[in-house]
């Protein structure tokens, strides 16, 4: 018996050296890395019809890291919309964490929920109307309904040595607009200091009180009270068909059939040079749509002056419809600012 099982184990031994090195030499190997495919690429430019837009803010979250808080907010948004498009995010990110988080978070979830893809602006700012708030996100909407019959006022940057000053300013310039204080639709200051959030906002609201608001502090350690509003609302009359008047007041009364939004376009420099390329990439990204030539309203944000007044000389577009805003921060550590346009494809 005992010789019978030594000449077994030696038989099988010798027919299977093969495999038994195979087994040692894949145990020895070292398991192939996971190669993860990259996020959806979000698109640079989108069009709407005017009279389909609407407009929402996600509510500051108190829990959670930037992440999460993205996500959910996100959520909120896909939400309320009830599966309608969303063409514009512009999310503003306070604190320390990646502002790029924005753009990947966006992509995966609306790629999750098999919905079109927005167009993004991302702004690193100094503070939240909350100290546990890490982002607050604004969209524009296309619906499926006749929201804005007779069009729609964009009111550029409002400026005020205080925030009741830009608030102030803001109202008067709603009104010379033909804009109902009840038909401002959202408004979003950027202030020099949030502390006293509710009561801002409730002043606002006091104004306009179907408004949806954001306020944000622009910069953490900001060098004056320089404060600035914006926002947009229902006109009470209609003005003549696929026609931009721009007023005085940093006013466009929009009657266009179709916007163009943009997402944001980042500058690299400082220089002149640095300025016309952004405004180029940004015409070009948008010029599949339609006629880049009449701005309803054009945002530079920059991180320094000289890079914003580089923006301000280089632009072709009417500077009523310009405004600068300094910030924190911008989606890429070596960009010194960004842009990004509403455009009128089909109007004079």
């Amino acid at each position: 018996m005992l010789r019978q099982t030594s000449l077994l184990m030696l038989l099988l031994m010798l027919a299977t050296p093969e495999s038994y090195s195979q087994k040692q030499k894949k145990k020895n190997e070292e398991p192939k890395p996971q190669v993860l495919p990259l996020p959806p690429e979000l698109p640079m430019a989108l069009a709407a019809e005017t009279e389909t837009l609407d407009f929402h803010i996600s509510p500051l979250m108190r829990s959670g890291g930037l992440a999460a808080q993205i996500r959910q907010s996100l959520d909120d948004l896909i939400r309320d919309t009830h599966g309608e498009t969303i063409v514009k995010l512009r999310a503003f990110v306070a604190g320390a964490g990646d502002a790029r988080r924005v753009q990947s978070e966006a992509a995966d979830l609306f790629t999750e929920h098999k919905l079109p893809l927005p167009v993004l602006s991302v702004l690193q700012v100094g503070a939240l109307g909350d100290e546990a708030a890490k982002v607050v996100i604004e969209a524009v909407v296309s619906t499926h309904r006749s929201v804005n019959p007779n069009g729609l006022a964009f009111v550029a940057g409002q400026t005020g040595a205080t925030l009741n000053d830009a608030v102030r300013q803001l109202a008067a310039s709603v009104k010379a607009a033909g804009v109902e204080p009840a038909s401002l639709l959202t408004t979003t200051c950027f202030t020099s200091n949030i502390e006293n959030y509710a009561a801002t906002r409730d002043a606002v609201l006091k104004m306009f009180p179907n408004t949806s608001v954001n306020v944000v502090q622009a910069l953490r350690d900001p060098p004056n009270d320089l404060s600035m509003c914006e926002a947009i609302g229902q006109l009470a009359q209609k003005p003549a068909q696929d026609v931009v008047f721009l007023l005085e007041t940093r006013v466009a009364q929009v009657k266009a059939r179709r916007l163009i939004f943009t997402g944001m376009q980042l500058t690299f420099g400082s220089f002149l040079d640095d300025a016309q390329q952004s405004f180029q990439r940004l015409k070009h990204a948008a010029k599949a749509l339609g006629s880049t030539d009449v701005a309803v309203e054009v945002n530079a944000y920059s991180i320094n002056a000289y890079a914003g007044s580089a923006l301000r000389k280089m632009t072709s577009f009417p500077q009523n419809t310009f405004t600068i805003q300094r910030v924190e921060g911008l989606p890429a550590i070596d960009a010194s600012a960004g842009i990004e346009a509403i455009l009128a494809p089909d109007g004079q």
